[in-house]
């Protein structure tokens, strides 16, 4: 089954002008079994998922990328990249996501809805949940994470320094990379990017975009952690019903997961919590962009399968 795609822009959820950019992949033939939204993660773009989501659509799904706020094609200006707005930039985000989930439903409205969100894609589809879990059939997250010690003073102090100098690229960009690479400092050919994959294809590729590793500033700190907040809370689930099917795909060597115990933890109080259909995959020696190691083709299996069994 050939696939096709469109691109366009959606007009922004204020009055700032702001114009999202996403790309609709759908079969050449119908009818369309389900739809699948997927939501990328920080400081990259959706065009990094446009071969996943070729894979889906020639399988017979409606599949929609989009670009944040603050990233890839929805930014006009270079210089905007890394940053979302000033005003609540986390719920910003994640009522984005919500119109293009309704923008998707509303092309294919009698067909199974489902979602996949990677890294900060993650946190805000955790958070988009809760507001939607009704409408989906199912959801897969990769590259999340646990609950953060010390998370209530981190999102304090980037909503300080967001109304002091919310443009300002923050020294945390270097700290994030380093706490993240701890573990990987004896790699061959280590340098920044070392804790993103074990796949060095991948880490060349993420290096050489021009979209992709431009630091945050405050601003765009301040809505992660926020939404961090907000996904990790040891309720968030507590408005999505307890029949909604979880897939958890990650790393076991992914720092944002804490080695696989942050995806753990999530997945038992999900299931202590009262959820039925939750299931998680810890891939060995695979670190956080779990989507583009070597064995991705498996994962994808592994993930079209699912879907399969949730239509």
């Amino acid at each position: 089954m050939k696939s096709l795609q469109k691109s366009g822009h959606l007009p922004a959820t204020t009055n700032d002008q702001t114009q999202l950019f996403y790309t609709l992949f759908y079969p050449e033939t119908i009818p369309v079994k389900a739809t699948l939204q997927i939501v990328h993660g920080m400081q990259e773009h959706s065009g990094r998922y446009s071969e996943i989501a070729e894979y889906f659509a020639n399988r017979g799904f409606a599949v929609l990328t989009y670009d944040h706020l603050g990233h890839g094609k929805s930014v006009k200006h270079k210089k905007d990249i890394g940053f979302f707005q000033l005003n609540n930039p986390d719920e910003r985000l994640i009522t984005d996501s919500e119109k293009m989930s309704k923008h998707l439903m509303h092309q294919y409205p009698d067909v199974p809805h489902f979602i996949l969100g990677h890294s900060m894609g993650s946190f805000i589809t955790r958070c988009l949940l809760q507001r939607m879990g009704n409408q989906f059939s199912g959801a897969i997250i990769t590259g999340t994470g646990g609950a953060l010690t010390g998370i209530n003073l981190v999102t304090a102090y980037f909503s300080l320094v967001n109304r002091i100098a919310p443009y300002k690229r923050t020294f945390f960009n270097n700290l994030f990379t380093i706490v993240n690479n701890q573990k990987f400092k004896k790699d061959k050919n280590f340098n920044d990017t070392s804790w993103l994959s074990l796949n060095p294809a991948n880490r060349d590729a993420f290096s050489q975009d021009e979209l992709c590793g431009i630091p945050f500033t405050n601003n765009a700190f301040y809505a992660l952690f926020g939404i961090y907040k907000k996904a990790t809370a040891r309720n968030w689930a507590q408005t999505i019903p307890k029949s909604f099917p979880f897939l958890f795909i990650s790393g076991q060597n992914d720092p944002i997961g804490d080695f696989g115990k942050g995806v753990t933890q999530t997945v038992e109080n999900l299931r202590i919590d009262g959820f039925k259909d939750v299931n998680v995959k810890l891939h060995a020696q695979m670190r956080h962009e779990i989507l583009n190691e070597d064995m991705r083709e498996d994962i994808l299996n592994d993930i079209y399968q699912w879907i399969l069994k949730h239509l």
